[in-house]
Formats: structure tokens, sequence, C-alpha cells
């Protein structure tokens, strides 16, 4: 099996919550074993009147990558299905180093998928953290880290979370 949970690990970076809260409180993810990280990003879209903006932060630590000191400077894609509840049509999104997270019509559901290749970190920054800005509190969102071809030498892999 190419696609489980040994070689592609899912990781809640963060539970539903308002996405005005989700600003700064998301997890940071290990990937020093991995390709790169998918960071999926799930928002019912109640209001559009503040809307989120993705910045993904690097660090040595998990500590760091959550201080925010360092963002990723490279330009990274995405995805992005804005009407997901009726549709599963996507619109590539064009590279760049932040993301606003526009979901256009209010009462949709919206998922956004953002790819970070390991080869884009920093040398000897193993760890990310999906951070945001804006958001609106009758909107909830919630954040999902996927590893991509993650490579452990043993049955259980070792947590990827600090």
């Amino acid at each position: 099996m190419k696609f489980s949970p040994e070689t592609f690990p899912m990781i809640e970076g963060h539970e539903p919550v308002a996405s005005d809260s989700i600003a700064a409180n998301c997890d940071a993810v290990y990937v020093g074993g991995a390709d790169g990280v998918w960071i999926v990003v799930h928002e019912d879209y109640a209001s559009d009147t503040t809307k989120l903006t993705l910045t993904v932060n690097e660090g040595t630590t998990s500590a760091l990558a959550i201080a925010g000191a360092s963002p990723i400077s490279a330009l990274f894609g995405g995805w992005s299905n804005i009407t997901a509840q009726t549709s599963d049509a996507i619109t590539a999104l064009t590279a760049a180093a932040s993301h606003e997270l526009d979901g256009v019509a209010i009462g949709n559901h919206c998922l956004w998928w953002f790819y970070i290749p390991a080869a884009i970190l920093t040398d000897g920054y193993d760890w990310i953290q999906a951070d945001f800005s804006g958001g609106d509190s009758s909107n909830l969102a919630n954040v999902l880290y996927i590893l991509d071809g993650a490579r452990y030498k043993s049955a259980s892999p070792p947590t990827a979370v600090a």
C-alpha cells in the first residue's frame, strides 16, 4: 500500500475553532524524516469580513517554529476548492511565500491544500508551523498536516509532534 498512515502520517495541526482564533495557535510538525508536508486547511466560511492569511514558519525546534521568527521565504503553491460541500473542482494557486485564503462566497465549505517540500527549508530547520493572521469569529477552521513519504525504520513510527 503506497498511501497509508505509516508512509503519510496525518497530524492534527489545530482542531476546529473560530478562524480568528487559529492565528499563531497551530502545532508545529517535524518534517526531518519526510520528503515534505501537506498542509490541509478546512474553513466553514460563514463571514467574509477578514480573510485568513497563511504563512509557514520554520525552526530548528518546535518552539522556534511556533515563535514565528523564521517564516519560509521560498515560494510554495497549492490548490483550493471553495465549494467543497457541493463540488470536487479544484483550482491551482499561484506559488507565493504566503497565501490569502479567500472563500469568495459566504456559506461555503472551503478546502485548501499546500505542499511544502523539505528541500525549500533552511538547512537544519526540520520543524514547520502553519501560522495564520486574520479570520472571522463566525467561521470555523482546522488544520491537518500530512507528512509525505515519511521514512522510519521501526514498526511504530515515532511521533512528529512535540
